[in-house]
């Protein structure tokens, strides 16, 4: 789920476009996130974060007189922690990022 901030924004985005009279609507939401920690063997772990309340926040728009009509997602890097291994060759990498849902939705 957004912040609080963020729905409230959507939510009057939403809004807006629909008095509008727009026929299509496209938010885009964090959906997860992708962190870890380097291990001081080497190793990488990373720990995936998801937002299990997204089909609620989509059920609000919708109240507003839109209907979900596609999604789709990306992995969006913010950047990578690498450590030396201490046995083998090479390195750990823990990735870290945001999933990002994107929603389009058509005039109910």
């Amino acid at each position: 789920m957004p912040t609080a901030e963020e729905a409230s924004r959507l939510l009057a985005l939403a809004q807006g476009a629909h008095a509008r009279g727009d026929a299509l609507l496209q938010l885009q939401l964090d959906v997860g996130l992708l962190t870890g920690e380097r291990s001081t063997w080497g190793s990488a772990g990373n720990t995936m974060a998801g937002d299990e309340s997204t089909g609620y926040f989509l059920g609000e728009v919708e109240k507003l007189g839109w209907r979900l009509e596609h999604t789709g997602f990306t992995f969006v890097e913010s950047g990578a922690t690498t450590s030396a291994r201490m046995f083998g060759t090479g390195e750990g990498v823990v990735n870290h990022g945001a999933v990002v849902g994107y929603y389009v939705f058509r005039r109910a």
